[in-house]
């Protein structure tokens, strides 16, 4: 029985890449070294915000960390938006009592403020971001605790996402994961990382989720 789902933000419930890309080439303004490109910086989604700096510079990245928030801060509200079918799969799980939480890379007071401004934030009980955690996704600690608050077992949760990130702490964590290719990986490389299932957008998720509400789970087959 699926008591609960919780999901990764960025590429899964909304869409932040023009944001994030832009505070990306703001911090690398700052510094005075040529940014990344677009496609270089969205490959690298799903690292912490440390991690992906230390890939690309050898300043110090928790400068550049701080460079890219503070701009990042100005325009994530205006520059992001809800992906086709997230709120109506919110407003379907909560009205059939499922309990709702997101466990995300992104820092969890961003995260709020952007999900309030989308109107959807009242919809998650259990909020997790980088900074509720000792260890980062793919490490399964942010979906344990997300076990951990919506008081369910892991047979009990779904845990939904876009990047081998999500799909192996989920995997880590013993929680059956479904995964959208509406983010940051393809729907090819979702496959070959073999979550429960993958699907090309929200709606068909949540008819799937409903559809395997009770009693199902791939131990079964």
């Amino acid at each position: 029985m699926i008591r609960a789902v919780a999901f990764d933000l960025d590429g899964t419930l909304i869409d932040s890449t023009a944001p994030i890309v832009e505070a990306f080439r703001h911090a690398f303004t700052v510094i005075g070294e040529t940014p990344p490109s677009r496609e270089t910086v969205t490959n690298s989604i799903g690292y912490t915000l440390p991690e992906q700096f230390a890939l690309f510079t050898r300043h110090d990245p928790h400068d550049c960390t701080r460079i890219y928030r503070e701009h990042y801060r100005t325009i994530m509200c205006e520059q992001t938006f809800l992906l086709p079918g997230a709120r109506e799969s919110l407003e379907r799980l909560r009205d059939a009592d499922i309990g709702i939480g997101f466990a995300t890379s992104k820092k969890r007071e961003y995260s709020e403020i952007i999900l309030e401004h989308l109107g959807v934030l009242d919809f998650f009980t259990c909020r997790l971001g980088p900074d509720d955690v000792t260890h980062p996704k793919p490490h399964p600690e942010a979906v344990l605790r997300a076990l951990e608050e919506l008081r369910v077992q892991p047979h009990e949760m779904f845990f939904v996402g876009d990047t081998r990130f999500d799909v192996h702490a989920a995997e880590a964590a013993g929680v059956r994961c479904l995964a959208v290719a509406t983010g940051y990986a393809t729907r090819d490389e979702l496959v070959r990382l073999r979550p429960e299932a993958v699907f090309d957008g929200l709606t068909e998720l949540t008819d799937y989720i409903f559809a395997h509400r009770d009693g199902f789970s791939p131990a079964d087959d």
